[in-house]
């Protein structure tokens, strides 16, 4: 039998050898993502930040954070390289560049940078931050227009509703007029809609599931009350047989086939 000692033992080495295998494969992205972006593209620029993004949040520098300085600058320079052909997608790239600058330490020159890209044009990634940055240090009279210009870029419903409820919270207002003070009459009435619109269709989901429920509720019904018919025909025809076998498995018979037409009138009832 394995001692508890051993087998603790067991689970810390498989646990290193996960960490490792992890941390190794995000060494090859960062390697992988190196390799394409030397020949230049702006996806490919982007890719490198956010791979040497993910290894700094994964703590692979830890232990050699000059190498994770030197891929953050190196990640940089093929940003500057792809920025002349970035088009609508520079802001974005400006973001990324810093984000190279907060994971090395250089939290000034990263919130400066964020700035930068946000003003070069309204973006998801320096969006978001600035906003949680403003609303860190209590500043929704910032927090709030950056709030307003990042909403109607957001590509899916569910991602808007998200930031508006995180910027309402963010503006730590008393009212609800205070939370959404902000808003630009687009995104006020976008937001009035699309709730409104979800709304009604909870409401018509729990109108469907309540009449689902009743529909299965006489179905079920409608079944016990067969199946009791059933049972009462198959003692009658049981107690006509008096011990003759051949009339006793014709009664068997009899009351399965009666009871399959019951269980076909439940699911007919269901699934007309």
């Amino acid at each position: 039998m394995v001692s508890t000692r051993r087998l603790a033992a067991i689970f810390l080495l498989l646990c290193c050898a996960c960490a490792c295998s992890g941390s190794k494969g995000r060494v090859r992205n960062v390697h992988s993502a190196r390799a394409s972006a030397s020949r230049g593209g702006v996806r490919q620029a982007q890719e490198f930040a956010a791979a040497v993004d993910t290894a700094f949040r994964s703590g692979d520098y830890t232990r050699k954070p000059d190498r994770g300085v030197a891929d953050a600058e190196e990640a940089m320079r093929a940003i500057d390289r792809a920025m002349p052909m970035a088009g609508v997608d520079g802001p974005t790239l400006v973001a990324w560049r810093a984000v190279m600058l907060r994971d090395t330490g250089r939290f000034d020159d990263a919130a400066a940078e964020f700035r930068r890209s946000f003003e070069m044009g309204p973006n998801e990634l320096a969006g978001t931050t600035l906003i949680d940055s403003y609303t860190q240090v209590n500043r929704p009279d910032l927090a709030g227009p950056v709030c307003a210009r990042t909403v109607p870029i957001l590509r899916t419903s569910d991602e808007k509703l998200a930031l508006i409820a995180r910027c309402r919270k963010g503006m730590n207002a008393l009212s609800p007029e205070g939370e959404m003070a902000w808003m630009t009459p687009e995104v006020r009435g976008w937001y009035q809609a699309e709730t409104a619109r979800r709304a009604d269709n909870a409401i018509d989901a729990a109108k469907a599931r309540s009449s689902r429920a009743k529909q299965e509720t006489r179905a079920v019904r409608g079944m016990q009350q067969c199946a009791a018919t059933c049972r009462e025909e198959g003692l009658y025809c049981q107690n006509r047989c008096y011990r003759d076998d051949v009339c006793e498995r014709r009664c068997v018979g009899i009351n399965k086939a009666c009871l399959d037409r019951c269980e076909s009138r439940a699911h007919d009832a269901l699934d007309p």
